[in-house]
């Protein structure tokens, strides 16, 4: 019982993040019955990359937006923000793994939001590996240095659907928010008006 109590934010995160995988492997599932190759089984497969790169995003924004979280109700939990973390690059790394099925390898480098895409992967497969308690101890004050990348990414990852003209403006507006929220004197006020 007191691990779940000191662990149900670790968990609802791991619940959520894994809840959408169980449609995507149904469609993976399918893509492969039907052959890789047809019609049918290349439109699964291509709306595979697509439903997991919007999960990916969908996690990245949520991360940026812990911070504003805190500022606006003082709610922080540095280790569930660090499972949304994960969760962010799981997607992204199953999106980027998806596509290379789907398209190949040598496609990534054909277009600029495929290789912009590509570059926030490589930026968020350190972040992965390093987001840990050991890895905190280890790095110190370099953890956090190496973890702000994390808003690279971001960048990079609104570029890459902006490109695509997909629904990025959502994702930019949340992130903006979130931004504008840390600048200190808009933080300190909204901090002091909260301690009221």
């Amino acid at each position: 019982m007191q691990f779940l109590k000191n662990n149900y934010g670790w968990l609802l995160v791991i619940l959520v993040a894994i809840l959408p995988l169980l449609p995507l492997y149904s469609m993976l599932n399918s893509a492969i019955s039907e052959g890789l190759l047809t019609t049918e089984g290349k439109k699964a497969l291509e709306m595979s990359y697509h439903i997991s790169g919007e999960f990916s995003i969908r996690w990245m924004t949520a991360v940026l937006t812990c911070t504003p979280f805190f500022i606006f109700f003082g709610v922080q939990n540095l280790f569930v923000r660090q499972a949304m973390g994960i969760a962010t690059a799981v997607w992204s790394i199953l999106h980027f793994v998806i596509f290379i099925v789907a398209e190949g390898f040598l496609e990534t480098f054909t277009q600029v939001n495929y290789i912009v895409g590509f570059v926030a992967i490589l930026i968020l497969i350190p972040l992965l590996f390093t987001s840990n308690r050991k890895s905190m101890k280890l790095l110190k004050k370099n953890w956090k240095k190496l973890q702000s990348l994390a808003y690279v990414a971001i960048f990079l990852s609104l570029l890459h659907v902006f490109i695509l003209e997909k629904t990025w403006l959502i994702y930019a507006i949340i992130v903006s928010i979130g931004f504008i929220v840390r600048i200190p004197i808009i933080k300190n006020k909204i901090i002091h008006y909260r301690k009221k």
